[in-house]
Order: structure tokens, then sequence, then C-alpha cells
């Protein structure tokens, strides 16, 4: 089966809100990741990607989010992936894109709260403890980061915030 990436449009927001749903539950509002997003992360449709299926549906998400951390930088998340098109690597693909979009528009770093196994094969790796914080209680092997160019990594340091 395939599937067409593309920016997220404020049409697929019905869909994205379904799928999110479905893939989360109510606890999502619960997570350390949402305070992020809560205090003054910027929103960036036009490098977050929705997948769509041959009938056009909306099956998974991919969101990016301006965040500042000493130095700008790009925050992950959510991710979600319709339970009915899972398991069949959308998720990664998904990944993926939103990591090529963000190096193509010459950002420095994206960091993410998630699992190391799912995100390596994306090129991310585990945050060097007490580097980098959320406002909230997080898992510190849960806490990735990736270089998008030579040195992106240098200034990212403090804890997660509105950007500047």
């Amino acid at each position: 089966m395939g599937h067409t990436f593309t920016a997220e449009k404020p049409e697929h927001a019905d869909a994205i809100e379904h799928v999110l749903g479905r893939a989360f539950g109510p606890g999502r509002y619960a997570k350390t990741s949402e305070r992020v997003r809560e205090r003054g992360a910027v929103f960036e449709p036009a490098l977050s990607r929705v997948a769509l299926n041959e009938a056009g549906d909306v099956v998974g998400v991919c969101r990016i989010w301006r965040v500042q951390a000493g130095a700008p930088a790009y925050f992950l998340g959510p991710l979600a992936v319709d339970p009915g098109a899972q398991s069949a690597g959308l998720g990664l693909a998904l990944v993926q894109a939103c990591v090529a979009a963000c190096r193509a528009v010459g950002a420095s770093a994206i960091i993410l709260v998630g699992a190391q196994k799912f995100f390596a094969p994306a090129g991310f790796m585990l945050v060097p403890h007490g580097r980098v914080s959320l406002p909230g209680p997080t898992d510190p092997t849960r806490l990735l980061w990736q270089a998008l160019r030579p040195g992106g990594l240098d200034k990212i340091e403090g804890e997660l915030s509105a950007p500047l």
C-alpha cells in the first residue's frame, strides 16, 4: 500500500485529531511533551508531515515545533499512526520526512521524547544526561536528539522553551 507524504494543512486538522485520539487516547495531554507545546513552542506546519493513504485519508502525522534550548532547535512530536496502518514502517518514514524538511531549511537540531530503539534508525541518539530538560518529569533514557548539520548540537542546552 502506497502512502503520500505532504506538509500539514488546515484541512487535515479533524483527521489528525482522529488519528491522535486513536493512537494515544485522552492521556496524550498529560505528557511532558505537551507542556513544551503549551509553553510557547511555535508549530511549523510546513515542516510537519501527514501520511495519506491511497484514498487520500490521513493515516499518520508527525509534527514539528520551533523551540529554544540555549539556541534555536526543533521539537518533534506528536508522532502518530492510525492503529490500522501501524507496523508497516509508516511512523519511521514520517520521522525521516520531517528530519529531511528541517534539514532543508537549515535547522541545527531536532529534539524529541521517545524510544531510542524506534528513533535510532532515523539518526536520533540519547541526549547526554543533564544537557537538556523539559518543563516536567522526563525519563532521561527517552530524551533524544539529532544534529542536522555539523556542530548543530554544540549550543543546545538547558530547558526547552518558546523560541526567542
